[in-house]
């Protein structure tokens, strides 16, 4: 891992594993992005793109990165390319989590070259459309958003949509709870800017840092050093003092202003990871004012655009595994996996857990902590429970075990006003608020009663090591 600590050494690696495909001239405005949403349909491979109209030859867009665990697992340091073995190693690696100090350096190629004040323009970086209804020119997708707390002094790197204002202003859709939201709402009032940086291709492991739902105590440069095997060299930005990934492609270094709500302008509409488009919002979204712009010769963007499901910029719900530790540091035993089948950086609204049933209330207990935790509320909707025979990666065994398994007037239950995701397509207008969203989760219970579970008939099939078997034995 230690030679894929930047984007350029991962796209070598993509070439020499034959999972990369070159393509020139093509339009910005929505051919990159209907490429890239047929490359993830098929889970094809990475897809770089040069020699755009108007833009000098060498400055490229690369999108469907990590598409399937085949590609993104040398970013994470895990081999399996299954889904469920995957995320189980995943997990265990999330466990025995180490962090790795940064290595602090003084400039790198980033420095390579640089705008500044007036001089800064965003235009001057191909940014594709990348849906037919997109608002405008989203810059930042597959981006990594540093940020540090005035109170408390900590650094955090989120991944937020960033849609370009004009040539020197940005709008950074950092919704309510998030982590650089929280810090911007505290700076604003206090009556200060916030400094703010924002790489727009870096390392793998920085951009998957960026975008997972760690603790509020995880550093992710650290996090990000922990699965590259290596410390992330980071640079004092100039404009703010912020660490800077020493090695990315492009970042742009500057402020969110502490304006009021009714000073933010225009944002959207932009396609989200629930497969809709987002309407437009005044009045919610933090404007950033560029300083800085850093960028390397022939510097690539990375393009993360979120996709109509099942299609995604992700292999799998790697949320899935957060959960699935805080469902354990919150006492539920025998968590045997955590799925979701939409889902972005979180699980999303369809979160299946899989458990083995101890004690009466067992199930019940372990719907609530999902619906509650961090990594399970924000975007959560539906939170079904099932046993550990079902394959929680099979929607048709989930759809099984909740049609013949659920008791509907004891295995259903509704909680109501859990944080929610501004994405929620299904969310009434007049719910809708520039000061959060909440929404109600539905929990259903779709594991054998437990009480009379050696009553509950048996399943009418075989074992699949008996199968497997016999299949062997007849080479079928």
């Amino acid at each position: 891992m230690a030679d894929v600590t930047d984007m350029r050494g991962y796209i070598e690696l993509l070439k020499e594993m034959g999972e990369l495909r070159e393509f020139d001239g093509v339009d910005l405005n929505l051919e990159v992005g209907a490429l890239t949403e047929r490359a993830a349909e098929q889970e094809g491979g990475a897809l770089l793109f040069n020699n755009f109209k108007n833009y000098p030859t060498g400055f490229r867009v690369i999108s469907n990165v990590f598409r399937t665990c085949k590609r993104t697992g040398p970013a994470m340091g895990i081999n399996e390319e299954n889904g469920i073995d995957f995320l189980y190693a995943w997990r265990k690696k999330l466990a025995a989590y180490k962090p790795v100090p940064v290595q602090q350096v003084e400039g790198g190629p980033v420095m390579e070259n640089q705008m500044a004040d007036d001089q800064v323009d965003l235009y001057k970086f191909p940014t594709p459309k990348w849906h037919d209804l997109d608002g405008g020119p989203f810059i930042g997708t597959g981006c990594g958003i540093i940020t540090k707390d005035l109170e408390t002094g900590k650094v955090n790197i989120g991944t937020y949509r960033v849609m370009v204002q004009d040539k020197n202003h940005v709008s950074v859709k950092m919704n309510m709870g998030k982590h650089g939201r929280l810090a911007f709402e505290r700076a604003r009032d206090a009556g200060k800017p916030l400094p703010i940086a924002i790489t727009l291709g870096q390392g793998p492991a920085v951009f998957l840092a960026a975008q997972m739902p760690l603790p509020p105590d995880v550093n992710e440069f650290e996090f990000a050093g922990y699965l590259q095997g290596s410390p992330v060299a980071v640079a004092r930005g100039a404009a703010t003092g912020l660490p800077i990934p020493a090695n990315a492609e492009i970042v742009l270094e500057g402020e969110l202003p502490p304006m009021k709500d009714e000073d933010m302008p225009k944002e959207g509409p932009f396609g989200e990871w629930p497969g809709y488009f987002t309407e437009e919002n005044i009045g919610e979204t933090p404007v950033m004012t560029v300083k800085r712009v850093y960028y390397r010769n022939e510097p690539i963007l990375l393009g993360a655009p979120p996709l109509k499901p099942p299609a995604s910029y992700l292999p799998m719900p790697l949320g899935a595994a957060t959960l699935w530790e805080q469902l354990e540091k919150a006492g539920i035993p025998e968590v045997k996996g955590v799925w979701g089948f939409v889902y972005g950086g979180q699980p999303g609204p369809f979160t299946v857990v899989s458990i083995k049933q101890r004690y009466a209330g067992h199930s019940k207990q372990a719907l609530l902590v999902a619906a509650g935790a961090r990594a399970g509320a924000y975007g959560g909707k539906f939170v079904v429970v099932v046993d550990d025979d079902i394959d929680i990666t099979n929607p048709g065994e989930v759809i099984w075990a909740i049609a013949t398994r659920c008791y509907v007037r004891g295995g259903i239950d509704v909680v109501k006003d859990v944080w929610a995701s501004v994405c929620e397509p299904a969310m009434p207008p007049e719910e809708r608020s520039p000061r959060g969203y909440t929404s109600d989760r539905v929990l259903i219970d779709a594991c054998r009663p437990y009480k009379w579970m050696d009553q509950f008939p048996a399943v009418n099939a075989f074992s699949k090591e008996y199968k497997d078997r016999i299949a062997g034995k007849y080479s079928m």
